[in-house]
Parts: C-alpha cells; sequence; structure tokens
C-alpha cells in the first residue's frame, strides 16, 4: 500500500491561496500530480482497519504539519520540497531527497511520532542577511543548496541524536546542545559543535 501522506496547513494559508492562486500554487500542483494524494487508495479496503502508526512532521517556521506511515523508507518529493522550503522567502528548492531518510530512520530508530524541524532551505540572500546579522552560518552553508536539515525529537536528549546521527553519517553532522538540535547535511563528512 502506498504510504499514507497528510498535509495541514494552518493559519488560513490554505484559504488564502485558494483566492489568490499563484505561480507558486501552480508548482506544487504540477510536481504532486494532483491535488488529492490519496485519490489512488481504494478507501473501501480501509474500512474497519486499524490505521496505520503515523510519523508527524512539523515546520516550525512555517507552522505546517505532514503526516506520513511510521514504516515508510522516504517522503514524496514534493512535500520534502515543500516542509523544507525557505521561511524568509517562502522559496522551495529541490531538497536532497537523502535527508527525508535519514529523517525517517531516526523517528523509526528512538519510536518517536514526531520530528520538529529547525531549518531546512535557506535562500542564500536570507543565509547572506543572517551572516551580516552575527548569525553563526556557514558562508557556503548547505542549506543554500537544499542539502541540509537542523531537527531534533521530543524526549530524545539531543546528544542521543547526535550519536545516532553520526552513527548513519551521509555527510555533515552538527551538534547544537544549547539549541537542542542537530544539523544534518549530504555535503562531505565532517562533524563539529554549534552554539
Amino acid at each position: 500500500m502506498k504510504a499514507l501522506l497528510v498535509l495541514v496547513l494552518l493559519a488560513g494559508t490554505a484559504q488564502a491561496q485558494s483566492k489568490h492562486p499563484s505561480k507558486k500554487d501552480d508548482y506544487w500542483a504540477d510536481k504532486q500530480g494532483a491535488h488529492d494524494p490519496l485519490r489512488k487508495i481504494d478507501r473501501k479496503k480501509l474500512v474497519g482497519k486499524k490505521p496505520a502508526e503515523v510519523v508527524s512532521i512539523w515546520n516550525s517556521w512555517t507552522h505546517e504539519w505532514a503526516a506520513i506511515e511510521q514504516k515508510a523508507k522516504t517522503l514524496p518529493q514534493a512535500l520534502v520540497d515543500r516542509l523544507l522550503r525557505c521561511h524568509f522567502t517562502n522559496e522551495p528548492t529541490e531538497m536532497d531527497s537523502r535527508l527525508a531518510s535519514v529523517l525517517l530512520g531516526a523517528a523509526r530508530h528512538f519510536k518517536s511520532r514526531r520530528i520538529n524541524i529547525v531549518s531546512g532551505y535557506r535562500a542564500p540572500k536570507y543565509n547572506l542577511m543572517l551572516r551580516k546579522k552575527g548569525r553563526n552560518v556557514a558562508k557556503d552553508s548547505e542549506h543554500t543548496k537544499g542539502h541540509a536539515v537542523d531537527f531534533w525529537l521530543p524526549r530524545v536528549d539531543v546528544k542521543d541524536l547526535y550519536d545516532w546521527a553520526m552513527a548513519h553519517q551521509i555527510g555533515g553532522v552538527g551538534f547544537y546542545a544549547d539549541s537542542g538540535f542537530v544539523h544534518v547535511d549530504t555535503g562531505k563528512k565532517r562533524t563539529w559543535n554549534g552554539e
């Protein structure tokens, strides 16, 4: 069975978009291929069956949720691109699909029902603005390439999450103990401690 997928937009964004369609709305519809991601599921086969266990993914900046079956190995690319878009410019980019596997793998390992996204794609102009404000962001950040995600799991110590990410390292892994999250990217293998 295809992975169950639900995307919930909060704070009236769905209504605002339907009143004023934009090219970005067309982008999401084209990427999904249809407006209803559940259209191919035979709903009659689901009646009377226990619902699938799901993992909720929460973007703390855009206040969007996505729910995906816990046993899923990855996420649909359009969903990853949308959920991890730059919150400052609202611009998407094509995110490295391996990041979704890392997120879901961590949730499965720690038996977490929720993944909290701190940062995904960061538009270059937003990255530059952060640097000018003295924030500790890399000039050539993997975030600006769609190759990085910062996240944390509820009730999971950030050190334990960092250790797990290091054991499954696909690129860079940053440990941000004070901020309470882990950075994972698909660049060259390296590690560091942040603030």
